[in-house]
């Protein structure tokens, strides 16, 4: 998604934008319970942290496309 639209996102969920390189940018939400949710034009991740984050392991996952 772009930098407008992750910004929109971001600030409708009360997340972050962020930029992922080459123009790719993600919305991150960070949830009380230490998870986080990171959303993408494509996907939506969850995840148990941010190790898990780094690791690409998501505990679940939702298609967009």
């Amino acid at each position: 998604m772009s930098e407008e639209q992750a910004r929109t996102v971001a600030e409708a969920l009360r997340g972050t934008p962020w930029n992922s390189g080459g123009d790719i940018y993600l919305v991150r939400v960070d949830r009380t319970d230490g998870h986080l949710v990171v959303l993408s034009d494509e996907v939506i991740c969850e995840y148990d942290g941010d190790e898990a984050f780094e690791e690409n392991r998501p505990r679940s996952s939702i298609l967009l496309h």
